[in-house]
């Protein structure tokens, strides 16, 4: 399914496609349902000097719509512009995994930056609670349980915290900021697992040996494309235009 609501202008093609290694940004890249380039969607290396698999995603240059991966990609990095439109997909997305890694640190820290309370809406899903932070609730506390933490929020939270879990959530609201959100966060799990599951030939050059990655298999392949929601709209177009600085 295809979005026909662009959310980024168009830009000159300067490459067949546009790439980043930055599993974030291609996960909130695919959230905004640019498609990952057919015959191409991904590179990888590992070994010589490489810590770990390198995975460069590679996408189409527009969506039907019209969403940029280069436009996407330049906001993402632009600090100005995200904190200048705090409401938009985009920053929610980029604000969701930074609560979401905020959370994990101060989980294995023990929790030092907050309070724990029993006074509020509980969520122990550590990626929900980062999207409904991001989406503006703020956090109240935690509760220390015997195997994790459960987040409390106000209850204000509720009805996001509802939306969240609505197996037709992408569906009903294509274009909330929640759903790019949630697309965003769990396409990134479900590309960090297709990358456990890539193939590698081993490469001997002048005594040094590097690792280049083989195609993904395909049902792999097929599996990560399922997992990686793109959502559709019937919304009339709009486009979002750079702030200027």
């Amino acid at each position: 399914m295809k979005s026909i609501v662009p959310r980024f202008q168009i830009t000159a093609i300067d490459s067949l496609d546009q790439s980043t290694s930055d599993t974030r940004l291609a996960s909130t890249i695919y959230a905004f349902d640019v498609p990952l380039h057919e015959q191409n969607p991904f590179t990888t290396s590992a070994g010589d000097g490489l810590k770990g698999t390198r995975v460069v995603w590679h996408f189409h240059q527009t969506d039907p719509a019209g969403n940029s991966p280069k436009e996407i990609h330049q906001k993402w990095n632009d600090g100005f512009w995200i904190e200048a439109n705090p409401t938009h997909p985009l920053a929610i997305c980029k604000n969701a995994f930074e609560r979401n890694e905020w959370m994990v640190r101060q989980t294995k820290m023990g929790m030092p930056s907050m309070q724990e309370t029993h006074i509020g809406l509980h969520e122990s899903n550590t990626r929900k609670a980062a999207v409904l932070n991001a989406l503006g609730h703020p956090l109240k506390g935690y509760i220390r349980g015997d195997r994790w933490i459960t987040w409390v929020f106000d209850e204000a939270a509720a009805t996001d915290a509802a939306l969240y879990d609505d197996p037709r959530l992408y569906e009903r609201f294509p274009d909330a900021a929640i759903s790019y959100a949630k697309a965003a966060i769990l396409g990134h799990v479900a590309m960090i697992t297709a990358i456990k599951n890539i193939q590698f030939a081993r490469v001997e050059h002048r005594g040094r040996t590097a690792l280049i990655g083989r195609d993904m298999p395909k049902d792999k392949l097929d599996q990560l494309e399922r997992l990686l929601y793109r959502k559709s709209s019937s919304v009339a177009p709009t486009i979002i235009e750079r702030s200027p600085r």
